[in-house]
Formats: structure tokens, sequence, C-alpha cells
């Protein structure tokens, strides 16, 4: 009897324990659903979707750029990339993935494994990489077809950037590329993600949030191979705005051939709006080949003796030579130290003080302003210049513009030099002595200056002294089909120097160009019936000074000009390095740009200027 109460009272033990087991099994299976579905249901849906659902951006064309014109410029085309994602090819081994993608389209394998393990941006799971960018549709056509061998392999065609002429206008349209860790983090690029294209130069540059347009997405389902089997969603992309420039077309292309075998600069401004008409700076550079990835050797080139990325319009800092005898003719007769009429003797050399002897190009006699800017007479200007002193010709050269950012739309631009009794002391804790304004009064001494600078303050001298500020962009075409009209005539000031005397020196430049023994002769539209007004000049640089060997290899030539004379159209600046003078280098590239303006615009634009020939059947269409 006893046993059996034994047994009973084990046997209910045994089935509370086994109770309490299950019980307790229940509840941590309980905890544990809990656990996945309650408090990390996101993180696993998540997971879950990852595998079957795939999220695919839609990358957005980038807006087109036009000139002035609606001559298209930049354009996008389709470009093919190879991805990788790593997840899909876990299972196999993503190394024997590479092995195949390098026996299939001839690859070498330990290119495409740098590829993969090079550093990147953060990488979301099952988000692809790119491996190699910018195939050819045969290279697609082989890995479509053995797709089945390449677990984790995708193809991805996105639309690509593509300058249509090359390295023309390089330094205006800019270039693109990847986005940068720093950018990344920047305000300016909220809501860009790794991997994104932006511009990194140029218009590209200044207009990305223009031009970059709205991204889409794609999801699609994908089986635990990672092949598609169907959509799931779309939400389409939205292009970038295209952007109207001012700059034209058949007038860049002249000054494009006109300095394609020289090394400086030629930019070509409407002085009445400030529009920019042409912009050169040579040697240039070749836009496209920065789209699938630069090579280490061509950047190094870029960045080699020849500076191609630096924009000598705008970053190229010059002494300026006697075209800066111009705005010392204008200040001298604004201040009264000279007299349209009075005439000062050239004898061939000039001396103040103890100083050294400054000396001219000639032994011109006596002339008056007129004369004296046409044979570029040093001894005249040196005698301007002692009359003004450095402070007054500081004055007027900052009101024409010089020493300060003319404001265009592009970035990195140089403010230049005009020295003062300030600058000398802040540089260099000393006075201003007599003997360095001779220098300065021709335009060369601590002188540093930009085209841009130039253009602009010609523009000044022709259009009735306003200083403009110059622009690039015309106008804009919203996603609506509307324009937003981006460049409008903004005056920055007004010169304050009365009109008759801008009148005279603009006349003294038309003699310049048009009458004998003018040192701009080779500049002249006489055939075409436009008559031009200009300023040469001939710089030394900083290697040359001081030596009487090296002038051919370290002379600055430069010219600036106008036309038509009597309602000007165009203001164009030139400077070649290494070009001799000026009269000889640079103003038949001046020439050149002008010509190829006016001849092909003037029909449309200036209808009263009795120089002008009716017949234009020459003109370029």
């Amino acid at each position: 009897m006893k046993r059996s109460d034994g047994s009973v009272f084990n046997l209910v033990i045994r089935t509370r324990i086994t109770i309490v087991c299950l019980l307790l099994g229940f509840f941590i299976l309980c905890l544990r659903l809990w656990f996945l579905q309650v408090l990390h249901n996101d993180y696993y849906r998540v997971r879950s979707d990852n595998n079957r659902f795939r999220e695919i951006p839609l990358v957005p064309p980038r807006g087109e750029i036009y000139d002035r014109n609606g001559n298209l410029l930049v354009e996008n085309r389709p470009a093919y990339h190879i991805e990788l994602v790593k997840e899909d090819c876990a299972k196999v081994g993503c190394e024997k993935t590479l092995e195949k993608l390098a026996e299939i389209i001839g690859k070498d394998i330990e290119e495409l494994k740098k590829s993969v393990a090079s550093p990147q941006l953060k990488r979301r799971r099952f988000q692809p990489r790119v491996i190699i960018s910018d195939v050819d549709r045969d290279t697609v056509a082989k890995v479509l077809t053995r797709k089945y061998e390449l677990p984790g392999i995708l193809i991805n065609v996105e639309p690509a950037r593509h300058y249509i002429y090359n390295d023309w206008a390089s330094h205006i349209l800019g270039y693109i590329g990847e986005i940068s860790p720093e950018q990344l983090e920047s305000p300016n690029f909220s809501g860009y993600r790794a991997g994104d294209v932006v511009g990194k130069y140029g218009v590209e540059s200044v207009q990305e949030p223009l031009l970059q347009g709205q991204r889409g997405k794609k999801i699609i389902i994908v089986n635990a191979a990672g092949t598609r089997l169907k959509d799931a969603d779309y939400e389409g992309e939205k292009p970038g705005h295209n952007v109207t420039l001012t700059i034209d077309y058949v007038t860049q292309q002249a000054a494009e051939e006109a300095m394609s075998e020289l090394r400086g600069a030629a930019v070509a401004l409407d002085p009445q709006t400030g529009e920019v008409l042409a912009m050169v700076s040579k040697p240039s550079f070749d836009p496209n080949r920065f789209v699938s990835g630069l090579s280490a050797d061509y950047w190094a080139e870029l960045n080699g003796e020849g500076h191609a990325m630096s924009n000598r319009v705008l970053q190229g800092l010059y002494p300026l030579g006697s075209v800066f005898k111009t705005f010392m003719g204008v200040a001298g007769l604004a201040e009264g130290v000279i007299k349209s009429t009075e005439v000062i003797n050239c004898a061939g050399s000039f001396q103040v003080g103890n100083s050294r002897p400054f000396t001219c190009h000639g032994h011109h006699g006596p002339m008056d302003l007129k004369a004296a800017l046409k044979k570029s007479c040093n001894i005249y200007f040196y005698t301007v210049g002692q009359r003004l002193g450095i402070e007054r010709i500081h004055d007027y050269a900052t009101r024409f513009g010089f020493g300060e950012k003319t404001g265009l739309d592009l970035a990195n631009e140089k403010e230049g030099l005009i020295p003062s009794i300030a600058w000398k002391r802040k540089r260099f804790n000393d006075k201003w002595y007599p003997g360095e304004t001779p220098s300065v009064s021709i335009g060369q001494g601590a002188i540093e200056v930009t085209p841009l600078q130039v253009a602009r303050a010609m523009a000044a001298l022709v259009n009735g002294g306003r200083v403009l500020k110059p622009y690039l962009v015309k106008q804009v075409e919203l996603q609506d089909g509307t324009h937003h009209f981006e460049g409008r005539v903004e005056e920055q000031r007004t010169l304050g120097i009365e009109p008759w005397i801008l009148d005279y020196v603009k006349e003294a430049l038309v003699g310049v160009v048009n009458e004998t023994g003018g040192t701009g002769n080779r500049s002249n539209l006489n055939e075409f019936g436009i008559e031009v007004g200009g300023k040469t000049g001939t710089a030394q640089t900083r290697q040359m000074r001081g030596s009487k060997t090296l002038k051919e290899e370290y002379s600055l030539a430069w010219f600036g000009g106008f036309a038509p004379a009597k309602n000007p159209r165009i203001v164009v600046a030139v400077v070649v390095e290494k070009g001799g003078h000026g009269g000889v280098t640079a103003a038949p590239v001046a020439k050149k740009i002008m010509q190829a303006y006016l001849v092909h615009e003037l029909p449309a634009k200036v209808d009263d200027d009795s120089t002008v020939q009716e017949d234009f059947s020459h003109r370029v269409e």
C-alpha cells in the first residue's frame, strides 16, 4: 500500500515537472516570437524584404546645355554598368563569380578584385556597386547571355554625360564626377546618395541644383538567386532643367580655332549687357574623359606644365602691358594732368631722380594722346603716370574693375592686383618710391589682371561708362515647359567720367587699328566694312625681367578691342603666353573672333551703322 502511494506521488511530481517544463518552453517560445515579431519586427521584415524585393534607383537624366541660339552642346547618352550584389553571390563565392566574369568578357581578374575591394562610400545591404562602368554593347550581350553563370552580377543602364564637341568650351561647360564623402556631408548636397554623379567644374558645378533632376525608383521581386521575377512598384525620375548659355556657337568656334595652337586665353563680351559670347582657355581638356572615371595618367597630364585645368580667362594673372595705357589716358584727361591737344616729346628715354633710365621702343618725337596710343609710346605714359601718381592710377584702374572679381558665375575667380601705397606698406612694410610708378604706368610692375577684367574694362569704356557684371547663363527651361530668365543686365557702378573723355579715347583706339602706323592693324575688319577699335600690348613676365635674350619665350602678347566702332556689339580680350608682340600674335586672334560674331550677327542687330555693308552672303550660318 505504501509502495502504491509512493508511485502515485512520484507520478504526480513528474507530471507537474513536465507541465512546468512545457509551460516554460511555451513561455520561451512566446518570448522568442515576441522578440522576433514585435520587438525586432522592422529589422527582420526589412531583411526578408531585401531577400525578395529590390529597390533600383532610377538616375534622372541631367539637364541639357545649349548655346544662345539653341545649338545643343551637352546631352545624355545611355551608359551600361556591370554591377555586383555581394549578398547574391555569397553562397557560391563572389570570387568565383568574378573569375567567371573575367573569363567571359576578357578582363583581368585582379583588376576586378581591386574594383570590388577598393574603398567605397557607405553601402547598404543588397545595394549594387559598380565594378565596370560604361561598357560597350558587345560586353553587355556577353554578360546577359551567360547570366545564369554569374550570380550577383547585374547590368544597369543609366544616362551618362556626352560633351558633343569634346574639349570645345571645356572651361565653360566643366565636367562631372562621383560625389565625394565631403560633399555628402555638406548641406548643399542634402538628399544626395553615395554613388551619385554631380557637377565638379564649370557650369556643370555652378548650375548643379538645376541640372541634377530628381531621382526615381523601381521595386522588383527577385528569387533566391537574385533573378528578377516581376515589377512591384515604380516611381519615375524627373529630368533636370535645360540650361541656355549666353555663348554663341559660331563665335566660340572661331575662338577655339584661333587659339588652337597657342597657349593663353580669349574672351568676348557683349558690352551692352555683360553676356559672355565666347571664352577659351588653352590648353584645354576633354570632359568626356571624366565621365567613366579618369585615368591617373590623364589627370597628371592635365595638371602638368600646361595647367590645362586652370581657366586662364578668370584665373590667369598677368601684367597687362600697353593695353593699360588706354585707361591711363582716361585718367590723365579726367584729372586734367594732360589735355587732348597737349604734345609730349619722346626722346627714347625717361628718368625719375637717380633711378635707372626708362626706355621706349622708339624715338617718336612730339605727340599728343591719340598719337601716343597709336604708336604705343612709353615715354608719353611715363610722363602721365608721374603726373598722376600711384594713388590716382590705382583709383582709376579700380573704377574700371581691375583688382577685383568680376562676379562671373563660375568658381575660383582671381582678384588680381593694382598696386598702391597701402598695398606696398602691407605687403613689404615699405613706402612707395616715385621710381616705381613708370613701370605701372605702362601696365608692368606689380600689376596683375585677368583677361576677363580687361574685357569688362574695355566694355565700360565703350558703353558709356557702365561697369557690368558678366554672366554666362541666359535662361533655364523648367520642367513645366516655362522659361526662367537667369541672366540680366547688372550694373555694378558707373565710372563717373565725362562722356567726351571716353569718346575721345575710344576714337583714339579706332586709330590704333585703322590708321597707318597703328600697332593694331592686323585686327581690322575693313574688308567687311566694319570699323574696329583696340589696343595692343606686349608684357614682360617675371621670368623675362632683366633679360634681353628670353623675349619671345617669356613675353605676353595682348589685345583688347571692340567693334563696330559707332555702336559696339562685342569687346574682346586676348592674351597669348610666349606670344611676342600683341599686334602680331593676339590681334589676329581677336579679329577672327569679332569677324565670326559680327558677320554672323550684324544683319539682325545693327542696321543703322553706315560703315556696315548690306551684302553678308559670305557670313557663316
